[in-house]
């Protein structure tokens, strides 16, 4: 992409229309001071940036940078313009027109075409910084410059080959951080001179209420009560709190009033008369189970001795039917006929005479045991029957006493949930209490009375009210501002690691520039004796970039006038002719060889047809017409690429104008051939 024309009018020295067309090749701008040389690349620095970048101060006595754009000579201008036309290597134009109003049409996507694309991150600025090489800023903007910028102006350079710069994002995000933070410290201190204000008045109206002796009075029952008029509501909270008051007095009532009931049930249950009828019950109700284990292991005893007895006379039956079965049957042939024993008759009847008599007793003895077992049932049901009765007496006794200590605990607990320090075993002393509760209620009744008479209580409960939210609302907003301190804190960690990094990378990369600079520093010769210039980097946060010559002497204080200048140009070009990520391939150069001898001058025009030899655009403003002529010959055109002098002059009106224009052709390439063979 190059510059094809640069059209203005009423632009700075030129207030007639003019067009300098512009080849692709080459084009020198000679003649006298004034008559538009550097005005023709001012042209082009506005339609770009909207600006001159070679003017530091932009405002002065008698008009600043802004009053003096457009012409200011005599006559009036008919129309004030700047556009610059431009063709791309695919032979699409496109022009960048500039007026008093502004950009017209589409010149902003234009000049982000120019700037690398509507992604990049090169400013209009530092385009041309990089583009447009002035007499005025060639020591300012490379030998003169701090380190730090001297950095910057390389990485701004290089910056399409480093990778993404987060530079700018980080500093997006730092100032926004920060200015988060000076906004909520703007708030908090508002806040805080609010809270003074509400202080004051709040000050001010409690010392308005105690100059009232009777709301004084009032406001020292509060206090005495360690009340304090309520944040919210005024008197109408007050009012409720009288009667919360007065309903918890009245539930305070029934309490007591349940404890004098109980009075006597709790001294007849704590009485040695109760206790000892409680304790002879339980005696007896021992004594009753310990007989009660007696009596049922007679009945035990009785009941398995009938059992016996009743076995016994079943066997005393079957034994009286055998023997009144050998009774009828009798002797036979002299042997028994139970037992087959010999026997004589006499002894025979004797025996079962004997037998029924002994057989005879053992009904009297199974009556006697069924007696026994009814009197020992008889003795067991009696003995229930008395622990009956006498645990269900001491079962009334227990539940009495626990019923009235239960009710006695109970009126505690409601002492306790109402705050009311009292004992209920104590109904008199509850009493009393009660009393001092039922006056402190009439107190406050009294006081409620005279701060409704008088607005002192609203007033103070308003500014009470006032002051509580505006601490409340100061605490939030103070924990913000930690908040917002922190989140700065970590955005400049932030910012500086991605300085870090990105200085790091730019100075790996700095190897694409560095032996281009030397190798114009050599062509150029700034000095006789160190021929070489050596780079370093430093900083991580800021980068830094010195030259230096020699054993690291500082070019900066080391060199002449004319020397820095020439170090300066090589410095200058290096960053030029390293825009990879700039697709405008158009060197301008506004008198370069101001206070350069002409050695260093005809080295800077070889330096130059070198560069044009590339295929990149040169445009030179130039005083010298020697050095035109110089130019003219040594940057070579070709038939696509031709070269063009126009040397300018000043008009009786005072506006510039071209005095002539010469096409620079390019040399035969045959002239020489028959030179060669003879």
């Amino acid at each position: 992409m190059k510059i094809e024309f640069v059209e203005v009018a009423g632009f700075r020295g030129f207030r007639e229309r003019i067009r300098f067309e512009l080849p692709a090749g080459f084009a020198i701008l000679t003649g006298h001071n004034g008559a538009g040389k550097s005005t023709v690349l001012d042209a082009i620095d506005f339609a770009v940036t909207g600006s001159i970048n070679k003017y530091t101060i932009r405002n002065a006595r008698g008009g600043g940078l802004e009053d003096h754009i457009w012409w200011v000579g005599t006559g009036e201008a008919k129309e004030n313009f700047v556009s610059v036309g431009f063709v791309k290597d695919d032979g699409n134009r496109f022009t960048v027109t500039r007026t008093r109003r502004g950009l017209v049409d589409k010149a902003r996507d234009n000049i982000n075409l120019l700037c690398g694309g509507e992604d990049t991150r090169v400013s209009a600025e530092t385009l041309m910084k990089t583009t447009l090489i002035r007499d005025e800023s060639i020591v300012r903007l490379s030998v003169d410059q701090s380190e730090q910028a001297r950095f910057e102006a390389v990485r701004e350079a290089i910056g399409g080959l480093v990778g993404p710069d987060f530079a700018e994002r980080t500093r997006e995000i730092l100032d926004a951080a920060v200015s988060t933070r000076d906004s909520q410290q703007r708030r908090l201190e508002n806040l805080q001179v609010e809270l003074g204000r509400a202080l004051s008045s709040l000050t001010e109206a409690r010392s308005l209420a105690e100059k009232s002796p009777d709301v004084a009075e009032a406001m020292k029952t509060l206090e005495d009560m360690t009340l304090s008029l309520p944040s919210e509501g005024g008197n109408d909270a007050l009012r409720q709190i009288v009667a919360d008051k007065k309903q918890r007095l009245a539930e305070l009532e029934r309490l007591v009033s349940g404890a004098f009931d109980l009075e006597p049930d709790l001294a007849t249950i704590r009485s040695k008369e109760w206790n000892d009828d409680l304790s002879a019950k339980r005696t007896l109700l021992a004594s009753a189970k310990d007989r009660l284990a007696a009596v049922q292991s007679s009945l035990s005893a009785a009941v398995r001795a009938r059992d016996a007895e009743r076995e016994s006379d079943l066997f005393a039956s079957h034994l009286a039917a055998l023997v009144d079965h050998g009774s009828q049957l009798g002797l036979q042939d002299g042997h028994c006929p139970l037992c087959n024993a010999f026997r004589s008759k006499e002894e025979f009847e004797a025996a079962v005479s004997a037998a029924r008599t002994k057989l005879a007793g053992r009904d009297a003895m199974l009556t006697q045991a069924e007696l026994a077992v009814t009197e020992a049932e008889r003795a067991v049901s009696a003995v229930r029957e008395d622990i009956n009765q006498t645990s269900a007496a001491e079962a009334a006794l227990t539940m009495r006493s626990n019923q009235v200590l239960q009710a006695i605990r109970d009126i505690g607990r409601g002492f306790e949930r109402l705050g009311f320090k009292a004992n209920p075993e104590e109904p008199d002393l509850a009493q009393v209490a009660l009393l001092d509760e039922q006056e402190e209620i009439a107190r406050l009744e009294r006081a409620l009375f005279i701060l409704e008479a008088s607005g002192a209580a609203d007033r103070v409960a308003t500014w009470q009210n006032r002051v509580g939210g505006l601490r409340t609302t100061i605490d939030s907003e103070s924990a913000k501002l930690a908040d917002a301190e922190r989140a700065v804190a970590r955005a400049r960690e932030i910012q500086a690691a991605a300085k870090t990094v990105a200085n790091q990378i730019s100075a790996e990369q700095f190897d694409t520039v560095m032996p281009l600079l030397q190798e114009l520093y050599r062509r150029l010769r700034p000095h006789s004796e160190w021929r070489e210039i050596e780079s370093d980097f430093g900083g991580k946060v800021r980068g830094t970039l010195n030259f230096t010559v020699g054993d690291g002497r500082n070019v900066q204080f080391l060199f002449s006038s004319g020397q820095r200048r020439a170090a300066g140009l090589a410095f200058l070009l290096s960053i030029h002719l390293s825009r990879r990520w700039c697709e405008w391939r158009t060197l301008l150069l506004d008198d370069p060889v101001q206070h350069i001898d002409d050695y260093r001058a005809l080295n800077l025009v070889e330096v130059l047809s070198a560069i044009r030899r590339t295929g990149r655009q040169v445009i030179v403003a130039v005083e010298s017409r020697a050095l035109a002529d110089v130019l003219c010959h040594k940057l070579r055109s070709t038939s696509l690429e031709l070269g063009r002098r126009f040397d300018l002059t000043m008009s009786t009106t005072g506006s510039g104008s071209v005095a002539e224009i010469q096409d620079i052709v390019p040399m035969p390439r045959e002239i020489l051939r028959p030179a060669q063979a003879s």
